[in-house]
């Protein structure tokens, strides 16, 4: 069952300087579905707008972010929701804090530095849940055991804490409240490895015991490869292709997509790797037809001012690519 619907979301960082209005299309036309109890990747090179969607799907959209069109439609099991149509900020915390949770880059965004731990979750599961004493203590407690996190925490201040215990605790307090979708944006970022596998592990816990489903970002690839059911990439603030794990790292169509998989290390080849010629665009004025055409070693006449659409070249992988589409049926937008 599809849990997250989203249909051509558009959301731009609009400023006004000196008079001169500019936009920044860091997601300009993104449609994608998702599907209860998978994890969902999303790759792509800093500055494509992966952090931009998951604020945006979170309703974190705060200027100069601005939402400025399409649906995203949650199936929350009682009832289905758009939440860029409530009408209220207290609308929108009320639903992010407990069927959608969102984990932001980097713990210090959401720990209080001159606060203690507890502080930190007496006031979130309060905002959320009207608890005695008693009952909210048992709450944590049962919620810390669960984690394999030791209650002594709660008396600490953030910089008493290492940055992976920070981390697994900002993602102990994003999912206290058991939400059904948790929007996780690069939780393993300036960590060493085994701090990384701590994360990632916790994470799996969590989805294994509550059954939530994850929307993943990060640049490492290996977390996807290893995690992930399906994985989009993203480029210049659209996704270019979209597929089932094995099928994006075994049989990659999009020419990005191919020079993302082909500057991957591979244990025992020592050949040069090649990638992605030139550099992303200037989101401000995105190239006409295919954004990535002008780094493209494949593109041709059409690629400049035709728009590619996706097409669907094995089942439940499709991409946004002219010449992968000459062959191909065109794709369902609803790929499970």
């Amino acid at each position: 069952m599809a849990i997250l619907d989203v249909s051509d979301l558009k959301a731009y960082y609009v400023t006004n300087v000196y008079g001169k209005i500019r936009q920044v299309k860091a997601v300009d036309g993104v449609d994608f579905t998702l599907q209860e109890n998978e994890i969902y990747g999303i790759a792509g090179e800093s500055g494509c707008g992966k952090t931009t969607l998951l604020k945006t799907l979170s309703g974190l959209a705060k200027p100069p972010l601005r939402f400025m069109g399409g649906r995203v439609e949650y199936n929350l099991g009682d009832r289905s929701l758009d939440l860029m149509q409530l009408r209220s900020e207290s609308e929108r915390r009320r639903v992010r804090g407990s069927s959608i949770s969102y984990i932001p880059q980097g713990s210090m965004s959401v720990l209080n530095p001159v606060r203690r731990i507890s502080r930190a979750f007496r006031d979130f599961v309060g905002a959320h849940r009207n608890l005695k004493e008693m009952d909210y203590d048992r709450f944590v407690q049962l919620h810390l055991n669960a984690l394999g996190l030791d209650r002594d925490i709660l008396k600490a201040y953030p910089h008493q804490l290492s940055g992976g215990m920070r981390q697994r605790v900002t993602i102990a307090l994003s999912t206290i409240l058991r939400p059904r979708l948790i929007l996780a944006d690069e939780p393993s970022t300036a960590l060493d490895v085994v701090m990384q596998r701590g994360v990632i592990q916790l994470l799996k816990q969590i989805k294994h015991d509550q059954k939530n489903t994850i929307v993943m970002v990060t640049h490492d690839m290996a977390i996807h490869a290893n995690i992930c059911d399906r994985l989009a990439i993203m480029y210049a603030g659209r996704i270019v292709e979209e597929g089932r794990v094995r099928d994006i790292f075994k049989d990659a169509r999009h020419p990005y997509t191919q020079f993302l998989m082909g500057s991957l290390p591979v244990i025992g080849d020592k050949s040069y790797r090649i990638s992605a010629p030139g550099a992303p665009p200037s989101l401000l004025d995105p190239p006409t037809g295919c954004r990535f055409h002008p780094r493209c070693p494949q593109a041709g006449e059409r690629c400049g001012h035709d728009e590619p659409q996706f097409v669907e070249v094995s089942d439940g992988h499709r991409v946004a690519c002219l010449s992968a589409g000459e062959t191909q049926r065109p794709a369902r937008k609803d790929v499970s």
